[in-house]
């Protein structure tokens, strides 16, 4: 008909191919929608950027956030490892945007640490008495495992339930080690992460009288638990070297370090005598430790149970 253009095939197919995102309205955030007078949006927070950017634009941006995440990193770092405590203080202060959150950083070491231990070898187990056996924490006496294995399997048969539940886990150990060790290992990590509140559940029982909310000795156990990853990174140097004199030193250093760490952040954030924040962390971690082993034991259980 006259007048009337004809689309050809090619082009109507051409019309509908996906284009990038168009720059919005002058002064319009791009990811909300909300007017935006500054650099950053007031309602969600981003950056007013171009959709569209250069190969320059595009290598500033990447550059910028890495250099504010290292920027956090390195004064988060700081302050954990030269100034005890001092993390927690400046949390509760309330000046927080320029360090990594407290959960932030516990996980970091967290997971640093796990990935260091799964990489390192599993130590040698030296067995100094003919016929013991040692099945995860578990040291078994008898002249052979077919012998344990045999009594393991006669106390699942017995009518006391303790007796019972022992000689199931003890079984399912034995014939499934190598199942156990890889449950452990996954577990772990989560017993650790569940224990945490434990801790602060602790310090904030231990320091009741400061009126403190649990939140706040929630901060102070992240932190202290990120110091602790760091530390028990020295535990795993009897992995990799056969010096003895070495692993020894490695160990005890990472321990010193944890105990120093604790008194010094204690008595920073909650105060009082070095005298009494010693005596307070050594409370704090005694019943901690009693905590710890029964939480190991009962993850052992646990994975031998569920084999």
């Amino acid at each position: 008909m006259p007048g009337t253009t004809r689309t050809s095939p090619r082009t109507a197919d051409a019309s509908i191919v996906m284009r990038p995102p168009e720059a919005s309205a002058p002064g319009v955030c791009l990811n909300c929608g909300e007017p935006v007078s500054l650099r950053y949006c007031p309602a969600c927070g981003q950056a007013a950027i171009d959709p569209n950017p250069t190969v320059g634009e595009f290598v500033h941006e990447a550059a910028s956030e890495f250099l504010h995440w290292d920027g956090k990193l390195a004064a988060t770092f700081r302050l954990l490892f030269t100034k005890p405590g001092e993390l927690t203080r400046e949390y509760l202060a309330g000046r927080r945007a320029r360090y990594l959150s407290p959960l932030r950083l516990y996980l970091t070491f967290s997971v640093l640490f796990f990935a260091l231990k799964a990489l390192t070898p599993e130590p040698r187990i030296v067995v100094a008495k003919a016929g013991t056996s040692q099945v995860g924490m578990l040291t078994i006496q008898g002249d052979s495992v077919g012998e344990v294995l045999v009594e393991a399997d006669r106390m699942a048969q017995s009518k006391k339930s303790t007796k019972r539940v022992f000689g199931r886990m003890l079984g399912n150990a034995l014939r499934h080690g190598n199942e156990t060790t890889a449950s452990l290992r996954q577990d772990i990590p989560n017993v650790m992460f569940v224990l945490v509140p434990i801790f602060a559940g602790l310090v904030a029982l231990v320091f009741r009288g400061r009126r403190m909310r649990y939140p706040q000795h929630l901060a102070f156990a992240l932190h202290t638990h990120a110091f602790l990853f760091v530390a028990l990174v020295l535990t795993l140097v009897p992995r990799v070297t056969r010096n003895a004199a070495v692993d020894a030193l490695a160990v005890a250093t990472s321990f010193l370090a944890i105990a120093i760490y604790m008194v010094l952040a204690v008595r920073r954030v909650y105060g009082g005598s070095a005298w009494s924040a010693f005596l307070r962390s050594s409370a704090i971690a005694a019943t901690y430790f009693v905590a710890f082993t029964v939480a190991m034991m009962l993850t052992f259980a646990f994975v031998a149970l569920r084999l």
